[in-house]
């Protein structure tokens, strides 16, 4: 059954009314987009207006593109397609989203959702790796907020089986915003981290908003969730309502759960056990975040209706998202392990015990790091820098560039993790450093974390072309 919507349809849902009703009735797809420059033929162009642009002023190039309708907050009488005026756009975008999500639940196709403070992309890319070829659709990018979040699933192909939704939040409410959004078959919380505490206070006051998603699942659903969370939050009442499934993932652990994995190295190569499952799954690297994310990925594939064992195998040839646990060689041969478009303290832990596996498997590579400040990180920012560089420290790095005003913070710890000053330069000299060979050379291992805002790119933009 395809799902389909017609324009009058729409309309009533929207609470909206016409400027230059439609002359057919006939039924359409509901594909929508907010981007007059990345309008295809068909879609519905929703007007959004921002801060510095207004969608309204572009709906002529939008009809241009083939945009069959509109939905706007005034009409736009230089437009001929048909236009249903909405008090909201913003809203009306969201509502949009609900009704495909309605309309793909009658097809019979499958929802999985998903937040975290760490994991969230790479666990979705790898749930969607898992998943037959060509039968799945999900996010694209960072588009996880209340623009991104309905756009993926106006964008959701007619006859896709799965969709696979990324969810972010920054504030207390943000979820409220989506959760209409969010009515998943599985619900998947990848991890609970200091992350937005400039804005959620504490871990208790992530896991309250983030949880959210999992409160959304349809009954009978299954809910997903580190067994770490479930003995810090046990008072939920989440842990025990018993009319969705709950499935608690552990890595490493002698804590009980219902999908356990331990990581192993054989070869040179490390593994992912899940004896429970008889599963073993081949890291494409060695990364302890990896495996969890892969670990995530296959509890989330449990009630798929497909094999799993082909699952791992399409998993272990994921090679990275684009600055999220990316694994390249520079033409030079240098190892280059990219995680650089966001950092927390976990990720950032996580990053070094990385760097540190791979020089494990490199005799006599030397580690080097390109590091900037985790944001967002509130009243506990220059505490959690301190730990970073104590933790930087301990890793054995020949030298840092750093990026940040929690420098001094950072250099502190490190300091006191036993490293030296010297070994710590301003982010600024490391293109120059590099071309009179005092940085990393080609049998050594690069390693560029840091949140987004610091743009680390733009520090490593030259070995970045030879990769």
């Amino acid at each position: 059954m395809t799902p389909m919507l017609s324009a009058q349809e729409l309309c009533q849902a929207l609470d909206g009314r016409w400027h230059a009703a439609p002359t057919g009735e006939g039924p359409f797809w509901i594909n929508a987009g907010t981007d007059s420059r990345k309008i295809e033929s068909g879609q519905v162009f929703v007007a959004l207006k921002g801060v510095r642009t207004d969608g309204h002023d572009h709906l002529p190039q939008a009809e241009g593109k083939g945009a069959v309708l509109a939905v706007v907050e005034r009409a736009v009488p230089e437009a001929r397609c048909p236009q249903i005026i909405v008090h909201d756009t913003h809203r009306a975008l969201r509502q949009m989203g609900a009704l495909a999500l309605k309309a793909h639940r009658r097809a019979g196709h499958r929802l999985i959702a998903l937040t975290g403070s760490v994991g969230k992309t790479t666990t979705r890319e790898l749930i969607r790796a898992g998943l037959p070829p060509g039968e799945s659709h999900g996010s694209a990018g960072n588009e996880n907020n209340e623009i991104g979040v309905p756009l993926t699933l106006l964008s959701w192909p007619a006859s896709t089986r799965w969709c696979v939704l990324e969810a972010g939040i920054r504030q207390f409410g943000d979820m409220d915003v989506l959760t209409p959004l969010l009515e998943a078959d599985t619900g998947i919380v990848t991890s609970i981290a200091p992350v937005h505490l400039e804005t959620l206070g504490t871990l208790g006051g992530v896991w309250k908003e983030k949880s959210k998603l999992l409160r959304a699942v349809v009954a009978g659903g299954c809910r997903i969730f580190p067994e770490e969370v479930r003995a810090r939050e046990d008072g939920d009442p989440l842990f025990a309502d018993g009319s969705r499934r709950l499935r608690s993932v552990a890595l490493d652990s002698d804590r009980p759960a219902d999908v356990s994995g331990v990581l192993l190295v054989e070869a040179g190569k490390m593994i992912l056990s899940i004896p429970p499952l008889s599963l073993r799954l081949p890291l494409p690297w060695p990364s302890r975040a990896l495996g969890w994310c892969a670990l995530m990925a296959l509890a989330a594939l449990l009630d798929e209706d497909v094999s799993l064992a082909e699952a791992v195998g399409r998993i272990s040839e994921y090679r990275g998202y684009s600055g999220r646990m990316e694994r390249r060689i520079h033409s030079s041969g240098m190892l280059l392990l990219l995680d650089h478009y966001n950092a927390n303290p976990a990720s950032m832990g996580e990053a070094l015990q990385w760097l540190a596996r791979e020089r494990s498997l490199r005799p006599g590579a030397r580690g080097y790091a390109v590091l900037g400040d985790m944001l967002e990180l509130g009243a506990d920012g220059p505490r959690f820098h301190r730990e970073m560089g104590e933790r930087a420290a301990a890793a054995g790095i020949t030298d840092i560039w750093y990026r940040g005003e929690q420098r001094p913070q950072f250099v502190e710890g490190f300091l006191n993790g036993g490293g030296r000053e010297s070994q710590i330069h301003e982010a600024s000299s490391f293109e120059r450093d590099l071309k009179e060979g005092r940085g990393p050379g080609k049998d050594d291992i690069l390693l560029v974390k840091g949140s987004r805002g610091m743009k680390l790119e733009e520090v490593v933009a030259t070995i970045l072309e030879g990769a």
